[in-house]
């Protein structure tokens, strides 16, 4: 039988080292699930020795679901909710409202959310703010 206190986990999958995606995760995401009592799980805001591969690999096994923020387009993002997916476990996407979109300056397609997953429920986000706490919650 499970401890009545076990906590849920959260996957978080981002662009790292981005100040708009950083603000989103420490003024909404973060204190979304810490409200729900759901600890969040950021490779790059966990203490480890170990190789971030494996850590990332491990941290996607122990977590009970993911969000995912599309921003920025970064292929390990997409991998890491790939692998949460295959999992059978949710996948909650996000992105900032300006990916939604192609732009002709954007040559590399970097800056938009790619075919495959236009589909989904996205959660857009412009900046951090009281209605996407709301959305994302």
């Amino acid at each position: 039988m499970l401890p009545t206190s076990v906590m849920l986990k959260c996957f978080v999958a981002s662009a790292l080292a981005k100040k708009d995606v950083d603000a989103v995760f420490d003024k909404t995401i973060r204190p979304v699930l810490k409200t729900l009592k759901i600890q969040p799980l950021r490779v790059d805001r966990i203490e480890h020795n170990d190789d971030i591969d494996n850590k990332i690999l491990g941290l996607i096994e122990e977590c009970d679901f993911c969000v995912a923020d599309l921003t920025y387009a970064r292929p390990s993002v997409y991998y890491e909710a790939g692998r949460v997916h295959g999992l059978g476990k949710p996948v909650v996407f996000m992105a900032r409202r300006d990916h939604l979109l192609p732009r002709p300056e954007d040559i590399q397609g970097n800056l938009h959310i790619h075919f495959d997953l236009k589909m989904k429920n996205i959660i857009k986000w412009k900046a951090p703010s009281a209605a996407l706490r709301k959305r994302l919650r």
